[in-house]
């Protein structure tokens, strides 16, 4: 029950960022627009069970606070004084010239980042749907008027200035959702209903691993995320020549052959449209593979400036997809990423690491 609500609410989170008109309307999902894509018209019969689905969780505000988890995100909080002035204080994106991304790949990295949520139990998911239209919807205008006019297509994920937006609201919604939340909370989850019947909710308590510490999940989210697109990476060219190099696992190999594999990683992400170009290199090498710092240089990512803004911000997680992925790629190595920092210089984004 619990995956069908974080389908209903994901597949949400899509038609928004398909439909130009969502952020400058209301809550209510503008149905008079036309889709934009095709991913869209596939998904026609789902939005219409968003907007039922908006309507239903209206009656959550009954919870009682100690049941949810972060408290509930208001119009007001997510554009007050403090908003506005991080916001005027933050760097203003860049208008570089950027290659549009695959659009599976952009999806990927996109659901690929909320499942990890939903899988965390960190916080219900209808919430976190409200709270991340709400980071949104407020920071939208201060992005889009410093691009300028016609510099991003609303709605458009394969478009990198949107991805670049869309993606820091979804790192700050999480950031704000992942730190020290309670171990309980209700949630709001579909009871199934006919065909032409609108969507029902049940309120479930959802109790998340008593094991898991919060203090470790920032690092188990970037674990899922990782393992998320190196896992569709390999299944969608594993068998191709574009394939990244197989590495036993636990082998450990050695500076090369782990560099080589590390490379070939960085083409799919450059291939699949997430920056300009992309290379990865040793920029430090010893007797040992422990004593060799590697660097991943991108020209141009989509992230350029929702990775700079989100390490401003000072956010629990980021969206270093590169580095989520290289960690997971360390893990079935035998290996452990240590001594990680991302860092931008022009438009570049540089992110340099050892392993252990």
């Amino acid at each position: 029950m619990r995956t069908l609500l974080a389908h209903i609410i994901f597949t949400a989170v899509l038609c928004i960022c398909y439909d130009a008109a969502a952020f400058t309307q209301s809550l209510i999902v503008n149905s008079a627009r036309p889709p934009m894509t095709q991913l869209m018209m596939q998904h026609i019969s789902r939005r219409q069970l968003m907007i039922s689905t908006i309507s239903s969780l209206s009656a959550s505000a009954g919870l009682s606070q100690s049941a949810l988890a972060a408290p509930p995100l208001t119009a007001e909080e997510a554009d007050n004084f403090q908003a506005r002035l991080e916001r005027g204080l933050r760097a203003k994106p860049a208008r570089v010239l950027r290659q549009r991304m695959n659009i599976d790949f952009a999806v990927l990295l996109m659901r690929s980042s909320y499942n990890a949520v939903d899988q965390l139990d960190i916080v219900a998911m209808d919430q976190f749907q409200k709270d991340f239209f709400l980071i949104r919807q407020a920071e939208y205008k201060y992005y889009s008027d410093a691009l300028g006019v016609g510099a991003m297509q609303q709605g458009d994920l394969a478009d990198p200035n949107y991805f670049d937006f869309i993606s820091f609201a979804q790192y700050a919604t999480i950031s704000r959702e992942i730190v020290n939340p309670p171990s309980v909370f209700e949630e709001q989850q579909p009871v199934e209903v006919g065909e032409d019947q609108p969507q029902k909710f049940d309120a479930v308590v959802v109790r998340r691993d008593p094991t898991i510490r919060n203090s470790d999940l920032p690092r188990i989210h970037t674990e899922i995320v990782g393992n998320s697109i190196l896992d569709k990476l390999i299944e969608k060219f594993g068998e191709t020549a574009s394939a990244i190099p197989t590495i036993e696992p636990g082998s450990r190999p050695d500076a090369g052959t782990f560099l080589a594999a590390i490379k070939q990683m960085v083409n799919l992400f450059t291939l699949s449209g997430f920056a300009w170009e992309g290379g990865a290199s040793m920029v430090q090498s010893g007797s040992s593979i422990k004593d060799t710092q590697f660097s991943i240089i991108f020209t141009s990512p989509a992230t350029l400036w929702s990775g700079q803004s989100l390490a401003a911000k000072k956010a629990a997680v980021t969206n270093d997809f590169v580095l989520k992925t290289v960690k997971a790629l360390a893990t079935r190595a035998g290996y452990r990423v240590v001594n990680d920092s991302v860092n931008y210089k022009g438009n570049q984004e540089i992110t340099t690491f050892s392993v252990l």
